[in-house]
């Protein structure tokens, strides 16, 4: 999610294609006398087929998690965890011994980086709930979840002007509402309106972008804007918005989660296993230290550090793998949500879209 351009990291404005992306126990005969063995043993069938396919999948694991690319290509949105991690050089560094070598890519918001990935262009980035699930059904069939972030509490809000008289969502009927189309916010609405028990045809919902958001929410164009940090925490710093809701007071857990292309998560488990770590310590350090973070995103973002201050320590920090059941149940809840609206031509299955790159 781009607030303002990201220095030495083009935006990525890729082609993108629409692509659609036995086993039995040995039992061996009874053996009355000893039997003379042939000189040359058939492995597979002294050992029964159900052994030999565990030793040959044993063996293929182990070969896959040493396969590792000549390159990873990771896009990242200005909010995400990766930004800090891009800065840190520390990826760099834990992937130069296996040969791997990290490109950065910059997206203004999740469903661009959804077809990037899809299009073979992008092997790793991270969305929130929305835009996988949209992916999954129908626009971009190729991409996996393969790790997730703690449930998102404090970073995302439906905010209104100072003097608005809204103050609750019940006092969104018949008011104006922005959020980023495909975006976790419109998952965060729908929510936040079935929570209510407001339909959606009562509320007039406006897809804009977050810049020409801005600029309708400073007009006053718009009643209510659903927005994530960093510009959640600057428009409340230089706006004076007022929250009347916060992602982590719906009724389902939303979660940010890490994408990947298919072949990529089933070809390099370890080197995604090698990111997410890397990850996971620069969150952890990124709040013990947020003066020193605010600094840093401030010199790779543009977003000044007192707005960092105050979007570091309620961000939904913490990379996991693999998805939990507790995790991929909350996310089908979004997808039926979303389907349910008509927002998705047909239903979908989480589970089958998920990768497991193994336990960290």
């Amino acid at each position: 999610m781009v607030f303002a351009a990201t220095r030495n990291t083009p935006a990525v404005q890729p082609p993108y294609i629409r692509a659609g992306g036995p086993q039995g126990a040995f039992a061996g005969p009874a053996l009355s006398q000893p039997r003379r063995l042939p000189m040359k043993l058939n492995f597979k069938a002294l050992i029964g087929p159900a052994i030999m396919a565990a030793i040959l999948g044993a063996n293929s694991g182990a070969a896959m998690a040493e396969d590792w690319p000549k390159v990873i290509r990771i896009g990242v949105q200005e909010a995400d965890g990766l930004v800090a991690l891009r800065a840190s050089g520390q990826l760099e560094k834990a992937l130069a011994p296996h040969g791997v070598k990290v490109e950065w890519l910059t997206f203004a918001y999740g469903p661009p980086l959804v077809e990037g990935i899809n299009a073979g262009a992008v092997d790793l980035g991270t969305v929130g709930s929305t835009p996988p699930i949209l992916a999954q059904a129908g626009s971009a069939p190729e991409v996996r979840y393969v790790a997730y972030s703690d449930p998102q509490k404090d970073g995302y809000g439906i905010v209104v002007a100072e003097k608005s008289s809204i103050h609750a969502v019940t006092d969104l009927r018949g008011k104006r509402v922005a959020t980023a189309k495909g975006s976790q916010g419109n998952v965060f609405l729908l929510q936040a309106l079935r929570d209510a028990g407001i339909k959606i045809t009562e509320v007039g919902i406006t897809f804009l972008s977050y810049s020409d958001a801005r600029s309708a929410f400073e007009r006053g164009d718009i009643d209510a804007w659903v927005v994530p940090d960093p510009r959640y925490a600057d428009v409340e710093l230089n706006n004076h918005a007022r929250t009347v809701l916060r992602i982590g007071q719906i009724s389902v857990p939303q979660y940010s989660f890490y994408i990947a292309a298919r072949s990529f998560a089933e070809r390099y488990p370890a080197t995604l296993r090698v990111v997410f770590d890397q990850l996971d310590k620069q969150e952890k350090y990124a709040l013990a230290h947020i003066d020193e973070t605010a600094t840093l995103l401030e010199q790779g973002t543009g977003v000044k550090a007192p707005i960092w201050k105050v979007a570091i320590p309620r961000a939904g920090w913490g990379t996991h793998y693999p998805l939990s059941a507790e995790v991929i149940s909350a996310q089908q809840k979004s997808a039926d949500l979303i389907f349910d609206n008509k927002l998705i031509p047909r239903p979908v299955e989480v589970s089958k879209a998920v990768v497991n790159i193994g336990h960290d």
